[in-house]
């Protein structure tokens, strides 16, 4: 591929040949988290892993080989156009291909990139296309074929009804959901235990799946339940949408099971997914406003 970056129409949406296999090195680890949570939500990935620092990077790729590594520009251990060159130097490095992400991405540093054999580049702070758009640039585009119709496997569909009936996805259609469930995490909490606490920065919401939880709050010194939620219920949505602290802690009162929406699938105003979830959030927040 050459250097020139890939255009995309607005008719159509580049991709890559096969779905990647990311690592991301950044040394700090809430926004290497955040890009990786982003980044397991993309269809054209199929496996993303990470490090804090570079160190034994040739061993690693050795033992677990990806397509695309994307480097913080300070990914602590070094001069992150070195140790491009150096990792492109190497056998195990050799049909790697690497992603820049910086705050500035003038000429200069892109030349220095090209250089050093880096070919995609996503500046901070970042938005869905963009991180797509650096990583087709990085190892090319597939040529577009005609999308053939979205099929649910039948194991599915009563997984899906089940979600349709909770009001945060009602109105979505069933390829919708399927995608949804991919970008979205689902994970267990142990009766006693913190899905989130009072004060913290809040980058999820949740739909409880399976069981209880309670969200309660110190009020003058006493720890108080303000409301449980069941089932079916949404929790943790005002955090990511005024982008304030916690305002209380969601405790299990017994093992649950939740569905994790992370902020970076509601801001993504690109996608139909992302739009609909919005709509749904504004009005659940509207009805407990009415209720309240």
């Amino acid at each position: 591929m050459s250097e020139s970056t890939v255009t995309v129409s607005e008719s159509k949406t580049v991709k890559p040949a096969a779905p990647l296999k990311l690592m991301v090195i950044d040394s700090n680890t809430n926004t290497r988290h955040h890009l990786v949570d982003t980044l397991r939500g993309l269809e054209i990935v199929e496996f993303v892993s990470d490090r804090g620092s570079p160190h034994s990077i040739l061993d690693i790729l050795a033992d677990n080989p990806v397509d695309v590594v994307i480097f913080d520009e300070n990914p602590g251990g070094g001069d992150v156009f070195e140790i491009v060159k150096v990792i492109k130097s190497k056998a195990v490095g050799a049909k790697v291909n690497f992603v820049l992400m910086a705050k500035s991405l003038d000429d200069e540093v892109r030349k220095k990139g090209r250089e050093a054999g880096i070919k995609g580049f996503l500046p901070k702070p970042y938005r869905i296309a963009e991180i797509e758009q650096a990583l087709v640039d990085a190892v090319g585009a597939a040529p577009e074929k005609e999308a053939a119709p979205n099929k649910v496997p039948d194991a599915l569909r009563e997984t899906l009804d089940k979600l349709r009936k909770v009001s945060l996805f009602s109105g979505f259609s069933d390829p919708e959901l399927v995608r949804l469930l991919k970008i979205c995490r689902t994970r267990p909490f142990k009766a006693g235990s913190y899905v989130f606490r009072e004060g913290e920065k809040g980058y999820s919401l949740y739909v409880l799946v399976a069981g209880r939880l309670e969200i309660r709050k110190k009020i003058d010194g006493e720890d108080k339940m303000l409301v449980e939620m069941r089932p079916g219920d949404c929790f943790g949505e005002m955090a990511i949408i005024d982008d304030e602290p916690r305002m209380a802690d969601a405790v299990a009162a017994t093992d649950c099971m939740a569905i994790e929406v992370n902020e970076s699938v509601i801001n993504n105003n690109e996608d139909i997914i992302s739009l609909k979830l919005v709509r749904q959030i504004a009005i659940l927040l509207a009805k407990k406003l009415r209720k309240t």
